[in-house]
């Protein structure tokens, strides 16, 4: 049996999150302004059709699977390889002091400018309607973030951790990443998360993850395309 982990998405947006996409018989995407993030139920032809109904021309859509895009209806963007960790479920204490902020709508432009700085991986303007965020600023410049963004029966997905360059090896991502994890370990989710296998920051990632309580659970693919 498929655990729900091997398909994230597709378990989000026919649960917790379907306010936050659309959906079809074989395939399901969120909207554009949230997230490029899309799953399919199986890698067959009818489900990759089902998705391109779920997509406009020229828009971009990013599946975890194996097999290539269709031609007929996909042009490859880009394939990137990732780790998915899964946390073992130990007390984590949340250290909110007073330069940990909650951040929302009023915060969406910078965060989107953070994202573009650090590359957390996919996050759009309405990413942060997916979750709870936290962040750093220093001198009115927010300097790091962490949140959440996939939510599935009895899991949620740590996201969107990233710091400014400059203002690495300051211990912010670890105390971002403690206080999301704080929240789902309180509401009885189990967290986990996504890194980038050879990225430049998965060493010092993966260490403090590692920290936390992460453990590596698989091996797994995002495989972008954009829509003809």
């Amino acid at each position: 049996m498929q655990h729900p982990l091997d398909n994230p998405a597709w378990h989000a947006l026919h649960g917790p999150q379907r306010d936050f996409g659309q959906t079809n018989s074989l395939a399901a995407r969120y909207h554009s302004e949230i997230s490029p993030i899309a799953a399919i139920a199986d890698e067959s032809d009818a489900a990759f059709a089902d998705l391109a109904a779920l997509t406009k021309p020229g828009q971009i859509v990013a599946v975890i699977c194996e097999r290539t895009f269709p031609e007929q209806d996909w042009q490859m963007v880009g394939r990137v390889e990732l780790n998915q960790w899964l946390h073992d479920g130990s007390p984590v204490t949340a250290n909110l002091s007073h330069d940990i902020v909650t951040l929302g709508a009023a915060d969406a432009e910078d965060m989107l400018a953070l994202a573009r700085l650090a590359d957390p991986g996919p996050f759009e303007l309405q990413t942060w309607k997916l979750g709870a965020y936290f962040g750093i600023r220093a001198d009115a410049t927010l300097v790091a973030m962490a949140g959440e963004r996939m939510r599935l029966p009895g899991f949620a997905e740590v996201s969107a951790v990233a710091t400014r360059p400059g203002y690495e090896g300051r211990g912010y991502a670890s105390r971002l990443v403690a206080a999301v994890l704080a929240r789902e370990l309180e509401a009885g989710e189990q967290s986990f998360l996504h890194v980038r296998r050879g990225s430049p920051a998965e060493r010092a990632a993966s260490r403090v993850y590692e920290k936390l309580g992460f453990r590596v659970r698989c091996r797994a693919a995002f495989q972008a395309a954009r829509r003809r």
